[in-house]
C-alpha cells in the first residue's frame, strides 16, 4: 500500500513540474495582455448605479383594434346565409384565440415583473393583477373552446 501511495504521489509531483509555468513566463504573458488592453475603456457598474435604474416593464401589451375585414377568411360562395354564419363563427373563434394569446402574454409579463420587484407593496399589487388576469385567461380559453365547437358543428352540418 505504501508503494502505491508513494508512486502516485511521485507521478503527480513529476506531472506538476512538467506542466507548470515559470514566474518569468507568466510575467511576460501578463505584460502582453495589459499591452493589448491599453487604450481600451471599460464600464464599471456599481451597486449604487443599479439602485438608480428605473424599473420598467419588460413587455407592454397593446389591445389591438380588430378589423373585421382582416379577420374573415375567403369562403366559397354556396349559400349566402350559410357562409355569413360560418364567417361569423370563424371571426368569433379567431377573436377568442387572439384574446387568449394576449392574456397569456400578459400573464408572462406580470410573472416576470412580480419576480423582479423587491418592494412588497408592489408585489402585492402584482399578485392581485396576476389573479385577475388568470381568471380572465381561463374564461377566454373556455370561450375559445366553445367558439371552436360551434364552428366545427356548423362545418359538419354544412358537409351533410
Amino acid at each position: 500500500m505504501k508503494k502505491i501511495i508513494t508512486i502516485t504521489f511521485s507521478l503527480m509531483l513529476f506531472v506538476n513540474f512538467l506542466c507548470s509555468q515559470s514566474v518569468v513566463e507568466l510575467a511576460k504573458k501578463e505584460k502582453e495582455r495589459r499591452a493589448k488592453l491599453k487604450g481600451k475603456t471599460a464600464v464599471v457598474v456599481t451597486n449604487s448605479d443599479l439602485w438608480n435604474l428605473k424599473k420598467q416593464e419588460a413587455i407592454t401589451i397593446i389591445e389591438p383594434a380588430f378589423d373585421e375585414a382582416s379577420l374573415s377568411l375567403p369562403i366559397e360562395e354556396t349559400e349566402p346565409e350559410d357562409t355569413e354564419e360560418q364567417a361569423r363563427l370563424e371571426e368569433n373563434w379567431n377573436r377568442a384565440n387572439e384574446y387568449a394569446s394576449l392574456l397569456t402574454l400578459r400573464m408572462n409579463e406580470l410573472q416576470q415583473r412580480f419576480f423582479s420587484f423587491e418592494n412588497l407593496y408592489d408585489r402585492a399589487d402584482m399578485q392581485r393583477q396576476i389573479v385577475e388576469t388568470f381568471q380572465k385567461l381561463q374564461e377566454a380559453k373556455k370561450n375559445a373552446e366553445t367558439a371552436k365547437k360551434e364552428l366545427d358543428s356548423h362545418k359538419a352540418k354544412r358537409r351533410k
